[in-house]
């Protein structure tokens, strides 16, 4: 097979999880929304259950159900090529579509979150400390994180409503959908090996579903590769549709510089 797809194969577990010194598990590390440990896309000619995260007949994910009225107010799929802020869950989560990694840094007390895509960076601190008193809201919300056994919860409240859940807006995403200022996130983080992370997360909204909805445990997969670098990515708007009318047309003049 021409590109050398034909090497791209599902990672065995790796071994026993690496931990801290304190005895929890290592979560570091840079990690691909697949089973390979590689970038991969979507049009790439190779075994379609590598791209999946998890496997619908064992681990089922529901559809999250809104009461009466709030599907019409809520559900919010976004035309492509706008720009919104991810943040918390759709930083991870939108991954799904658009294949990029994320990268975990651990130590002592504290978690790092980095998306390369759309370049979210979340700082949490995993001591098992509350909750700020009357948080303002924010894109990645206040965490409260502790550990139960080998998985890390992550607690987050005070997310700002106009982010969307599960994804933001682009193709495939149709499932996105607002919430109130009341909605309620566990994440939960886990390496079971040393080759896997798996997340997942809980999502509760009193005023919009009609019941806390809860994703499958989706499988990520640490980069095999060393030189592994990371990227910058941006998303632009200058794919807007009107514009695209415009190219070539006779509106659309040279600019006019001043000297």
């Amino acid at each position: 097979m021409a590109g050398g797809f034909e090497q791209v194969k599902m990672l065995p577990p790796g071994g026993p999880a690496p931990r801290m010194e304190d005895g929890h598990v290592d979560l570091s590390g840079r990690y691909y929304p697949n089973r390979a440990g590689r970038m991969l896309e979507a049009a790439y000619p190779i075994d379609r259950n590598l791209m999946r995260q998890y496997d619908a007949k064992r681990t089922p994910e529901t559809q999250p159900v809104f009461k009466p009225g709030m599907a019409a107010k809520y559900k919010s799929p976004v035309p492509y090529g706008e720009c919104d802020q991810a943040g918390t869950p759709s930083s991870i989560t939108m991954q799904a579509n658009q294949h990029g990694p994320i990268v975990l840094v651990q130590k002592a007390g504290t978690l790092l979150i980095l998306a390369e895509y759309p370049l979210t960076v979340r700082m949490i601190n995993t001591d098992g400390r509350p909750h700020a008193k009357d948080p303002d809201p924010t894109f990645n919300g206040d965490s409260s994180a502790h550990w139960e056994g080998d998985t890390l919860l992550v607690d987050v409240i005070a997310i700002d409503a106009r982010l969307r859940n599960v994804a933001v807006g682009f193709i495939g995403e149709s499932g996105a959908w607002l919430h109130s200022d009341q909605e309620h996130i566990v994440e939960r983080f886990s390496r079971p090996s040393k080759n896997y992370l798996t997340y997942q997360i809980t999502i509760d909204d009193p005023v919009v579903l009609e019941k806390p909805w809860s994703s499958a445990p989706r499988q990520w997969t640490l980069s095999q590769d060393p030189n592994d670098e990371w990227q910058e990515y941006f998303c632009t708007h200058n794919e807007e549709p009107e514009e695209y009318k415009k190219i070539g047309s006779p509106e659309q003049k040279p600019p006019v510089f001043d000297r």
